[in-house]
Order: structure tokens, then C-alpha cells, then sequence
């Protein structure tokens, strides 16, 4: 194990990411975002199965304006390593989701299966068999249930007690972060069924990977955790946090606090011991994507797990390959988790701007795909 972990860290230098937060230590006055008032949160549970084929339920939230309704395109939102759900809302003023929902889309958010409220640690050795491509076959059946409102809802929060039945919106876009970009990387050109995807913070091609810069990612380790050895602890204290996912001058110092606080969430083994294979299937993956589902890159400009060379060659591959409209996105004064710098404000406008130029307008206006 330590072999493969140390092989990890220094092949790639970046690998992996998370979700933690992490932040500046600048005293500006705490950011608010313009959220609507009116905007609903509801808890939700999505049925899935297992690697072993076993039923499963991940726990996740919906965020819905009163102007919601079955024609408005919805978000689901796909976290990266070390990050749950909170990664996407971390309060009622400084909100991914809430951001998103207030522009009139419906957003969904979920613990992928090992994480947080989605927890798998009743399987022995379960961490080692969710790999990428299970969290992508399980976002499959996420985006189905959206589609079809196949999903629970609960009015305590708590999914043993969710009541069956969801709001239906056939129109979907995902929307992955870190590790959870290598997820929807792969995806429109495995299951065709969605409107948009948009890839952020990560590398995940081959030629990503192989792109050299003179960037190093610091603060992640792939320690096995003391509990679960087929998880690894990615963070150990705050100040790993900060070095791995802030460029300090952007950051909101407010919402780090409320993000980086230990303890931190672990993460499965089998999102990094298949690196290589991912990245080679995320490459055949992408090249069946076709013109009929555009795709965004978007990556801070002080990310050093993503860094402009990396994007660049992601960037590169996704034209020359996936015959699809591929456009990219620059976050600015941004480290790897753009959620928590000042910036989110602007990145969730250029979104909702370009998601409206292919034809995913917010509300009722959106099209059907």
C-alpha cells in the first residue's frame, strides 16, 4: 500500500481532489451573495446500487425557487475527495447551490456513495471498489431518477424516513468538481443523457496528466485512515487545507472558517488506485461525446492541482477529439476549490451565461434536450 500511495504522489503530483476548503487569512469584510429569499431546500434521497449490486441511498438536497417547474433545466452537483454535499452550500449568504437555484435552475446535490451521509463503511474493503467509473454509473442513476423524480424526499432530514417521489426535470446538467470532474469527464460519452456538462479543477485526459508545469499541489496526503484502511485521510489539519485549495489573496476567510474546520471527511481508496485506467477511459469516453452535448473547462488561475498548462492540454484534447462545442473558463484570482474565493459570484454568472448560450437557459424559458 505504501508503495502504490508513494507512486501516487510523486507521478502525478496533483492526483487527486478535494473538497475541504481552505482560506486566506486577509480581515475583509465577510462577502454576501444574492440569494432569493424565497428559495426552498429540501432533503432527498437517490436509490442506487452498489458495486456489488446491493440497493443502496445516497443522501442529497435539491434547491428550488417557487418558479421551479418540470421544464426548468436542474444542476446536479458532483463533489470532489475529502467533500460532501456542504462543498456546494456552506451557508445561507455564500452558496454554489443557492447561487444557481436564485438564477432560476433546479439544483441537486448528493454525498457520493462513501461519503459523508452516504456512507459504506458496513462493506469490508468496500473503499477499494469505488472507483471512478462507479461513481459514474451511480450518477447515472442520479440523473435518471432527476429526470423521472424517481427520488425520496424527506421532511426530517433523514432518509429512512424519506417519503417516495420527486419533482420530474428532464432536462439535466451536471456539474463536477476535483475528483468529481473525472466523473463527469467520462460521462456524456458513456450515457448520452444529458444537456450539458461542466468539468472543473481537475485534469482528466491523459494528455492533462502528462502536461508538464511548474505548479505542485501541497497539503494532500493518501494516508490509510486508522478506522477504515480501504480509506485514506486527505487532510490531517487546517493548514493542509489551505495550502491544497486557496490562493490566499482571493479567498473569503469567513467561508473558510466555516469550510476547514477538522475533522475531515475520508475517502476511498478506489478513486486513485485506478489513475491511469481512468484517465485512458475518460479519453475513449470523450471521444464519443458528439456535437449535440457542449462542454465547459473551468479551473482557477492559482490552482495548483489544475494549473493553465494541465487545463490547456485537457482543453486541447477535448478539440481535437470529442467533436462536440468545448469552451474554457479561467477563474480568476481562484485556487483549486473556486467556492471559496471571491470569485463565486462571477464563476456561478459566467455559468449561468453560458449554460443560456447553448440553449440551457434558467426557469421555464430552458429548452428541452
Amino acid at each position: 500500500m505504501r508503495n502504490r500511495l508513494r507512486f501516487l504522489l510523486t507521478t502525478v503530483g496533483v492526483v487527486v481532489a478535494s473538497l475541504c476548503l481552505v482560506g486566506p487569512v486577509s480581515a475583509a469584510k465577510p462577502l454576501m451573495m444574492k440569494i432569493d429569499p424565497r428559495l426552498q431546500v429540501a432533503t432527498v434521497c437517490f436509490p442506487v446500487t452498489d458495486p456489488l449490486g446491493q440497493p443502496r441511498t445516497l443522501y442529497g438536497q435539491r434547491y428550488t425557487t417557487p418558479t421551479a417547474t418540470a421544464s426548468t433545466p436542474a444542476i446536479v452537483l458532483v463533489h470532489g475527495i475529502a467533500s460532501s454535499t456542504a462543498n456546494w452550500d456552506f451557508s445561507p449568504t455564500w452558496s454554489t447551490a443557492r447561487a444557481l437555484a436564485t438564477a432560476g435552475y433546479v439544483v441537486y446535490s448528493y454525498d457520493r456513495l462513501g461519503y459523508a451521509r452516504s456512507s459504506y463503511f458496513d462493506v469490508p474493503g468496500g473503499g477499494e471498489t469505488l472507483t471512478t467509473s462507479e461513481h459514474r454509473r451511480m450518477l447515472h442513476q442520479v440523473v435518471q431518477d432527476v429526470k423521472s423524480g424517481g427520488y425520496s424526499t424527506s421532511a426530517t432530514g433523514d432518509c429512512a424516513a424519506a417519503t417516495p417521489g420527486g419533482m420530474r426535470n428532464p432536462t439535466v446538467v451536471i456539474l463536477g468538481h476535483s475528483a468529481g470532474g473525472w466523473v463527469v469527464a467520462g460521462y456524456p460519452g458513456t450515457y448520452h443523457d444529458v444537456a450539458a456538462m461542466i468539468q472543473t479543477s481537475i485534469f482528466a485526459t491523459t494528455d492533462g496528466a502528462a502536461a508538464q508545469s511548474n505548479q505542485t499541489s501541497q497539503g494532500g496526503h493518501f494516508d490509510p485512515n486508522p478506522q477504515h484502511p480501504d480509506y485514506f485521510d486527505f487532510f490531517h489539519q487546517r493548514s493542509d487545507c489551505v495550502s491544497f485549495n486557496t490562493y490566499p489573496p482571493g479567498a473569503v476567510p469567513s467561508v473558510v472558517d466555516i469550510a476547514c474546520t477538522p475533522p475531515f471527511i475520508p475517502s476511498p481508496f478506489g478513486e486513485i488506485t485506478d489513475l491511469g485506467a481512468m484517465l485512458a477511459a475518460n479519453d475513449a469516453a470523450i471521444s464519443q461525446i458528439g456535437p449535440g452535448t457542449p462542454v465547459l473547462l473551468a479551473a482557477g488561475d492559482h490552482d495548483t492541482t489544475a494549473p493553465p498548462e494541465k487545463v490547456d492540454a485537457d482543453f486541447q484534447y477535448y478539440q481535437a477529439h470529442c467533436d462536440c462545442d468545448v469552451s474554457r473558463y479561467t477563474i480568476q484570482n481562484s485556487g483549486h476549490l473556486w467556492q471559496v474565493h471571491a470569485s463565486l459570484p462571477q464563476t456561478v454568472d459566467e455559468f449561468v451565461s453560458w449554460l443560456s448560450s447553448r440553449g440551457l437557459p434558467p426557469s421555464s424559458r430552458g429548452s428541452a434536450h
